[in-house]
């Protein structure tokens, strides 16, 4: 057999081909989490790759996307589309028009690839699979810790451990901000990345002294008393941060054996969160295998998702099924059937004698030969 040019097998940055068994290792887990959602009465949706560029970037999720998406032309329309760099825009959409009139809150769950023009720092991959649920409308602090929770209890039936979750609300920091010179800003946002506390206290800013109390008290939480009594009166009455600590305490009632770390002031969202963020580990995998948090969808309601990704849990978990596998002669599917509905994999082969028999079966790794009506374990 010819081989083809190291040229001719060149992929852009980015992209890869993903092979057995990893490839089907990834489609078990992607159908164990989405079997998982829809035990919950998450409705599964399957929107396509490309839409209208005018509809993807739509007002909502959507409105930050742009300049992280493919574009092409449509030959037909002669219109702009672009592929999706994330599927929580589309969900918009569907949940603000072909799903308006199902009952709120109306839960969805999706998979499927995105495609993105620039990779992560620490993910470089371009094209990623994006598994993940949605509660639209009807909004409260239940439903943000019950999506949290969906994520937490899926990776714990997938055998993934020592989860811990970093719980933020980006908005809070802009808020605290708004009244702060814009020359400042930025400083004052590199030196909270960085949790650079001596920095931050060189500055003079309006609420310099919640930023800092907040810097400091963000950490590992234990409970709602413990955390509250960290906090300067400002802060301990403010609205978003007594809603991040209610949610961090009902989550520890529920999952305790997470290690939930606080830091209100982390920006870690996609830009279009309005709420609480949030990103879920595991030690071990060096980045998030989780991120989600609020959002407003097209038609201004209140939402909040969770999206799991795939890759990263493909290189520590194995759910590839253990074939018994059984070389028979081509085309001998009245056999082959009758094998298949005892657990076995049909490999077919041309071979006539049974020295060829075995030669084949393993050259192909077959754990039995199906020969003149008996099976015979390969040794």
């Amino acid at each position: 057999m010819s081989k083809i040019s190291s040229k001719q097998n060149l992929l852009p940055a980015g992209f890869s081909d993903v092979l057995f068994p990893k490839s089907e290792n990834q489609n078990h887990i992607v159908e164990k989490i989405l079997n998982f959602f829809a035990d919950f009465n998450y409705l599964r949706v399957n929107p396509p790759l490309i839409e209208f560029e005018e509809t993807l970037f739509a007002k909502g999720p959507g409105s930050v996307l742009k300049e992280n998406s493919f574009r092409i032309m449509d030959p037909i329309s002669q219109k702009m589309m672009a592929l999706r760099s994330d599927m929580t825009t589309q969900i918009s959409r569907i949940a603000s028009s072909r799903m308006s009139h199902y009952p709120r809150p109306l839960r969805i769950s999706y998979s499927g690839d995105v495609l993105r023009v620039k990779s992560s720092n620490l993910n470089m991959d371009r094209q990623i699979t994006q598994v993940g649920a949605e509660i639209i409308g009807d909004f409260n602090s239940d439903s943000e810790t019950e999506i949290i929770l969906i994520g937490l209890k899926t990776l714990k039936s997938l055998n993934i451990k020592n989860l811990s979750i970093d719980l933020n609300f980006p908005m809070l920091t802009e808020k605290l901000l708004s009244k702060c010179s814009q020359e400042l800003v930025p400083k004052i946002l590199l030196g909270i990345e960085k949790k650079d506390y001596k920095l931050i206290q060189s500055f003079n800013f309006p609420n310099k002294k919640e930023i800092l109390n907040l810097m400091k008290s963000s950490g590992i939480f234990t409970s709602s008393s413990k955390y509250l009594s960290s906090l300067i009166d400002t802060n301990k009455n403010n609205k978003s941060i007594k809603y991040l600590v209610n949610i961090a305490q009902k989550i520890k009632e529920n999952f305790s054996s997470v290690n939930i770390i606080l830091d209100p002031l982390e920006m870690n969202s996609f830009n279009y969160h309005d709420g609480i963020t949030f990103t879920i580990f595991s030690k071990g995998i060096r980045t998030g295998i989780a991120k989600g948090g609020n959002y407003k969808t097209i038609s201004q309601e209140n939402a909040t998702g969770i999206s799991i990704y795939t890759e990263r849990l493909n290189y520590v978990l194995d759910l590839t099924i253990k074939r018994k596998i059984v070389l028979l002669k081509s085309l001998d599917f009245k056999n082959a059937e009758k094998l298949i509905k005892d657990g076995f994999t049909i490999n077919f082969t041309n071979k006539k004698t049974k020295r060829k028999f075995l030669e084949i079966a393993k050259q192909m790794k077959c754990n039995y030969v199906f020969y003149k009506n008996k099976l015979e374990k390969v040794i």
